[in-house]
């Protein structure tokens, strides 16, 4: 949904959204019916989050805060082993988040994304208002779960 702002060679380079420590276990994406699909196939473990909805499970080895594990859908070298189509809605929208403020829906961009240069961020800010809007908002109506608790490190874009 963004390559028009991020080369896939950025995103290989970094893949910053496909990492997590624990304390970033909850950016883990809800995944569709279809990616649980594709998880199986690939024999990925996957888990239920108490909202009822399916991630990726996380196999964490230690208790360590700084312990990093990978998507299990990440080859380090090729990056995702999905097709971009077939990614969770969240992975194809990062930078970009849709939270709850309050009563408020927003939608917030992590700006210490390291692909996410100054006028990248305008670049993106006007994709989501102009073009992606209208998508996000309509899959945070058919997937709450995917709504997330806002969180300081995303700079709002939009609010309802």
């Amino acid at each position: 949904m963004l390559t028009d702002i991020f080369t896939p060679e950025e995103c290989a380079n970094c893949k910053l959204c496909c990492n997590f420590h624990r304390s970033s276990a909850w950016e883990t994406p809800a995944l569709e019916a279809e990616q649980i699909f594709l998880a199986h196939e690939h024999c990925i473990p996957l888990e239920k989050r108490p909202d009822g909805s399916t991630s990726f499970y996380l196999h964490f080895q230690t208790d360590s805060k700084e312990e990093i594990v990978n998507c299990p859908l990440l080859n380090p070298c090729d990056g995702c082993m999905l097709p971009r189509e077939q990614r969770p809605f969240e992975c194809r929208i990062w930078p970009v988040r849709i939270m709850k403020q309050h009563s408020k829906l927003v939608i917030g961009v992590y700006e210490k994304c390291p692909a996410l240069k100054n006028e990248k961020f305008d670049e993106l800010k006007y994709a989501v208002l102009s073009n992606l809007l209208e998508p996000i908002l309509a899959y945070a109506k058919r997937h709450p779960e995917a709504v997330r608790d806002f969180n300081t490190a995303y700079r709002i874009i939009w609010t309802s």
